[in-house]
């Protein structure tokens, strides 16, 4: 094999790459013998038919096509792996020259990475300081509190809702644009007044309120779906309550923790909420490090962007948000188009920018990995991977895709030890 690097650009690669005579008559021989595999013709059995009977059966130009695919395939492949370029789309050939008992030539056109000129990293991410994480009493009082809740008893209650009682009713919002018809018709909820609820003014609505009593009231629908309409959108609400139960806590006693099943004292469960608020905090203290950090460095370097990186990740934030609408608003991709008068193409335009600023990210990560020789190796790949697919259920198991798994596990742990080597931990 021969081959010509042509023009190319930093995320174009251009290259016209010629196969010997003898080497692409191998492949016609291969393409034969695969044809011959499947193709009945009278008198022979499969595989049994020599190569004229073929050719006059199929015709010369299908069997030297089915070479050509073969010949492609098998060195555009070592071609990569001779070259050491970072191909990231499928190739783009155009066949030059293709004839039994003459060289093959052919040209292909693939969108490459290559490398980035990073800034001195170590000494960004050393501007960004990780703040001390500190929990205050309060914060681990509502927990505790929020534990009181859950194990509460509740009883009907004759008198009026207030704050703490947990109320349970129906609702009707009037007057709503098309964009919320997921909030039309009676709607019902419960909730334990005083714990805040998305439309603002509901709770102080409640209160007063009896069993079986319906008024209506004024409110405002924090929202951020419709860009016509105010984030505070005022509305009309029209209440029916079903029931009002006094909510009776726990007392809070070493008797009760110990109820719990983990904690024999008050104190071993503060000490074990404490702990848990101060590595949640400890997690988001790093991943805000990180995105500093990271800010701070796509601020000083220059990045070519493959085309097809940026349509891919514009690709998954679409699918992504395909999937939310019909989780969260019950309702088809089509019909959210029409609530918020805007096409398809018009959202992918507006995924543009956060598609653009994620491969940047992503290709900072990988040129560190490249420069620094990071990897996760099969152990680790491989430890984790059976750590993950253990928590699936057998019948689930049947469904896990094992190689994309184990790709994005070898991703994950690859970005870890990136972050951990640029002292992001």
């Amino acid at each position: 094999m021969k081959y010509t690097v042509k023009e190319t650009t930093p995320v174009k690669h251009n290259v016209e790459i010629e196969l010997l005579a003898e080497e692409f008559d191998a492949c016609v021989e291969e393409a034969v013998k695969e044809i011959a595999e499947t193709l009945e013709i009278p008198g022979f059995r499969k595989g049994k038919a020599p190569a004229n009977i073929i050719e006059q059966h199929i015709g010369s130009e299908y069997i030297l096509s089915k070479a050509a695919d073969i010949a492609i395939n098998k060195n555009w492949l070592k071609y990569l792996q001779d070259s050491k370029i970072e191909a990231v789309s499928s190739p783009e050939v155009e066949i030059i020259k293709i004839a039994k008992g003459n060289p093959l030539v052919f040209k292909a056109s693939v969108e490459i990475l290559t490398d980035i000129n990073l800034p001195d990293i170590k000494k960004i991410v050393e501007s960004s300081k990780k703040e001390e994480v500190k929990i205050t009493d309060k914060e681990v009082d509502d927990a505790i509190d929020w534990l009181r809740n859950a194990r509460a008893v509740l009883t009907e209650k004759d008198g009026v809702a207030e704050d703490g009682d947990f109320v349970d009713f129906t609702y009707t919002i009037s007057d709503l644009p098309e964009t919320f018809s997921h909030l039309k018709g009676e709607q019902h909820d419960a909730f334990v007044i005083g714990k805040g609820h998305f439309i603002e003014g509901l709770e102080t609505g409640i209160k007063g309120m009896k069993s079986g009593e319906e008024k209506e009231i004024e409110g405002k629908v924090k929202q951020q779906i419709d860009k016509l309409q105010p984030e505070n959108m005022p509305v009309k609400i029209k209440l029916k309550i079903s029931s009002v139960q006094k909510m009776e806590k726990p007392e809070l006693t070493d008797e009760w923790v110990k109820t719990l099943g983990r904690f024999d004292t008050i104190n071993a469960l503060k000490e074990d909420i404490k702990k848990g608020i101060t590595e949640e905090k400890k997690v988001a203290e790093v991943n805000r490090l990180r995105v500093e950090a990271m800010d701070k460095i796509l601020e000083k370097t220059t990045i070519e962007i493959p085309p097809i990186l940026l349509k891919r990740e514009q690709d998954n934030l679409f699918e992504n948000l395909k999937d939310r609408v019909n989780y969260e608003l019950k309702i088809g991709i089509n019909e959210y188009f029409e609530q918020i008068k805007k096409t398809e193409e018009e959202v992918k335009k507006e995924f543009e920018k956060l598609a653009l600023d994620r491969v940047k990210r992503f290709l900072i990560l990988h040129q560190v990995a490249k420069n620094e020789k990071i990897e996760a190796t099969d152990e680790e790949v491989s430890n984790k991977l059976e750590e993950v697919i253990k928590q699936y259920s057998e019948e689930d198991k049947k469904n896990i895709d094992i190689q994309r798994l184990a790709i994005l596990i070898a991703d994950d742990i690859t970005k870890e030890k990136i972050f951990e080597h640029l002292g992001l931990n």
